[in-house]
């Protein structure tokens, strides 16, 4: 019989997200390589993560124009005060 080919996965975690991952993992009796071996496997069956993402709000016209502006440094600033600020923003508008 032959030996499939294996795979090394090696990933940086914060260590607290390790550590309550596999309290997770462990309680639903699975080591850590299974449950990513579960996690590969759904992926692959599915064609996508196994889970759903947030949505993604687009940008509105407005507010692009405001993000482009302070990228090209056209805003100015600093303000004094929260008035000046918002007087600012909404003669970007």
């Amino acid at each position: 019989m032959m030996k499939k080919a294996a795979a090394n996965l090696h990933i940086r975690l914060p260590a607290k997200l390790k550590r309550e991952a596999e309290k997770v993992i462990q309680a639903l009796g699975l080591d850590t390589s299974s449950a990513i071996r579960l996690f590969y496997t759904q992926i692959t069956l599915q064609g996508t993560l196994p889970f759903e993402l947030p949505k993604i709000r687009p940008m509105s016209a407005k507010t692009r124009k405001i993000v482009l502006e302070a990228l090209n440094d056209d805003v100015i600033g600093p303000f004094d005060d929260v008035d000046d600020f918002k007087k600012a923003l909404h003669a970007a508008a």
